[in-house]
């Protein structure tokens, strides 16, 4: 979904200190690649060692639980099965996602504690940790999780367009979006264009869904029964 797609844009190497499209920074200078250097970058500018350490994102993954759920709740009644497979995996990706981001706020605790540092055995556990911390977020948890996420949205489309749920469109322009989730993001150079172009369907379908959601939920004026289409 929309998190993966940043995800891949992110790990990429296409970033800044604006954001004049979600996901897609534009920035002067080389993000930090070492523990000194991040723990530098939270010394000068901690929300922007935040945001680099995809606090925004994080912030993304969360707001896809109560996504995932809206879905399996309207699907469910067209195919029970798909819907819980696709819930699974999409709650397996926040998951997992969550669990390889624990640098985002551990490297802040880390640098403000080696700032305060006063041997060279403690600055040096302190980067040792920090190391730990860099290692998970580049991690294969990372990689799982938009693969994962991938999987649901594939599994929740090819059911919308199998079942007629919420018309044709918003299952197919998923279905595309789900294909682009899979190129893996360490994939070079092919992986950032990719990344880049999948924004588009992205932002489609999460478009098409979230006025199909309020179509959903608004109440007939015949009936005040939920309508469905």
């Amino acid at each position: 979904m929309a998190a993966a797609a940043q995800a891949r844009c992110r790990r990429g190497g296409v970033r800044g200190d604006h954001d004049p499209v979600p996901g897609v920074r534009v920035h002067p200078q080389p993000p930090p690649q070492t523990v000194l250097e991040y723990f530098d970058l939270f010394e000068r500018n901690p929300l922007l060692g935040l945001l680099d350490l995809d606090l925004l994102l994080t912030i993304d993954y969360l707001a896809m639980i109560p996504f995932y759920l809206a879905l399996f709740v309207v699907l469910t009644r067209a195919s029970a099965t798909s819907a819980l497979v696709a819930l699974i995996a999409g709650l397996f990706s926040v998951a997992l996602y969550l669990f390889s981001r624990e640098a985002t706020f551990s490297m802040w605790l880390l640098s403000s504690q080696y700032a305060s540092a006063a041997t060279a055995a403690q600055e040096a556990a302190l980067v040792a940790a920090g190391q730990t911390l860099l290692t998970l977020y580049n991690g294969g948890s990372f990689g799982l999780s938009y693969i994962l996420g991938a999987v649901s949205t594939l599994i929740f489309s090819v059911a919308m367009v199998r079942y007629r749920v919420f018309g044709l469109l918003p299952g197919i322009v998923g279905i595309i979006t789900g294909v682009t989730m899979l190129v893996p993001a360490n994939l070079g150079q092919i992986g950032v264009i990719v990344a880049m172009l999948s924004l588009i369907p992205t932002a489609l379908w999460l478009i098409l869904l979230s006025r199909a959601f309020f179509r959903t939920a608004k109440p007939t004026t015949s009936g005040g029964r939920f309508s469905r289409r």
